[in-house]
């Protein structure tokens, strides 16, 4: 398996999704998840607390998957975008601590509306003829063909 980065805008994505599949016939199928995650953070000083407090830096994590329709093509397409929340006591219980799945129209509004956030986006592709199916698609979503 092998794993390509790609320079496209995440909303330039959401934009051919949304196109892609209000079609007769969607060539995907679109999931998406939004977690929570607790990194320490390193620098007391600069977050503004005692180094005797037990903090950490919440991050938003949020997933959007785009692979072919039927499961077979051997590709999958991940944006993936995390979002510095800011201070957070790991005690407080107040997020989910496992992925919990979210629709599209959510993970737009929360990570790519706001554009905000780091930005990944890559393929990962089983064999090389995988990876020109998606090539094909990937060229679809660059030309965005829905719009006529």
């Amino acid at each position: 398996m092998a794993e390509y980065e790609l320079d496209i805008a995440a909303d330039q994505i959401v934009h051919w999704l949304r196109d892609e599949a209000a079609s007769k016939s969607p060539r995907v199928e679109i999931a998406a998840t939004r977690e929570y995650t607790a990194d320490p953070i390193e620098s007391f000083e600069a977050a503004g607390v005692s180094a005797d407090t037990d903090v950490a830096s919440l991050v938003t994590v949020g997933i959007l998957e785009v692979k072919p329709a039927g499961g077979k093509g051997g590709w999958v397409l991940q944006v993936r975008v995390e979002d510095v929340v800011g201070p957070h006591v790991p005690e407080d219980e107040s997020v989910s601590d496992i992925p919990e799945d979210i629709d599209f129209d959510g993970f737009y509004d929360d990570f790519v509306a706001p554009d905000r956030g780091t930005v990944s986006v890559t393929v990962t592709a089983e064999t090389l003829e995988a990876k020109r199916r998606f090539d094909r698609i990937f060229a679809d979503l660059i030309r965005d063909r829905h719009r006529g």
